[in-house]
């Protein structure tokens, strides 16, 4: 009780500082007109295509230099995912109740209208999913997001395209259509022999703190046993914008022929 006491004056203090920051125009506002956002805009977008395609010719000049071009294929000897299984209302609704209110400007409906009246949309988006799952397609207007610039960290140039970090703001039916597939895909990857038990990245109560956990543990363990520790550390920049839309192609599913439509 006192800490929520606590968290809620803190939380007026700083509303209240922020007001007054505003009122005294202590951090002069910038504004550009349309002309000027345009160029912005375009400048940006020009500065991340480039920057993709300068590390995606880079990694294919270096796979041509190396004397190892292929990479071992691990064969999958888990169970096929063969369908997916249906969604349902009731699965919609309990995504919808747990979601932060937070809109996109992509967003048709706000978000907390979504929750409030989670009785009358639940249905509309779980056949939606379902319809989605079936043919393996996804409405083009879910595949616009809003993009966000954010200065990597405080003090940066902010008329350096390089000082920001991209940010996708995906609007909240796609949230939860991706929530939605990623249930019905995490238990087939889990149970797969070939994932591994020590990877913390997009997986669900890991995170960089339980990678940080197992490698000071290695090296403790190591310690103790008067031997020595070499850690090799690896930094893919922009590692997800460059991964190739072929891969996509090894993932062999067979869409759900009866969704129950």
């Amino acid at each position: 009780m006192i800490k929520s006491e606590l968290d809620d004056a803190s939380g007026d203090v700083h509303a209240t500082w922020r007001t007054a920051q505003r009122l005294l125009h202590s951090k002069q506002k910038v504004v550009y007109n349309d002309t000027q956002c345009t160029q912005l805009v375009s400048t940006f977008c020009q500065f991340f295509v480039d920057k993709v395609r300068r590390i995606q010719d880079n990694i294919s000049a270096a796979l041509q230099l190396s004397a190892r071009r292929t990479f071992a294929v691990r064969q999958h000897l888990g169970p096929e995912l063969l369908l997916f299984e249906p969604v349902t209302v009731e699965e919609v609704q309990t995504l919808l109740s747990g979601m932060l209110s937070k809109s996109s400007p992509l967003d048709a409906l706000p978000c907390s209208l979504l929750k409030s009246c989670a009785h009358v949309f639940a249905p509309i988006i779980t056949r939606l999913a379902n319809l989605s799952l079936q043919s393996g397609k996804l409405p083009a207007r879910y595949k616009t997001v809003q993009v966000l610039l954010l200065l990597k960290k405080a003090g940066l140039d902010s008329f350096m395209p390089a000082n920001y970090r991209p940010i996708s703001n995906l609007s909240t039916v796609l949230k939860v259509l991706e929530r939605l597939m990623l249930a019905r895909l995490r238990p087939h990857l889990l149970g797969s022999s070939n994932f591994s038990e020590l990877q913390s990245a997009c997986r669900k109560g890991h995170s960089t703190e339980t990678a940080l956990l197992e490698v000071l543990d290695g090296g403790f363990t190591a310690a103790n046993g008067k031997q020595f520790t070499v850690l090799i550390g690896v930094d893919l920049s922009a590692a997800f914008d460059t991964v190739d839309h072929w891969l996509l192609d090894r993932l062999r599913l067979r869409t759900c022929t009866d969704t129950g439509l």
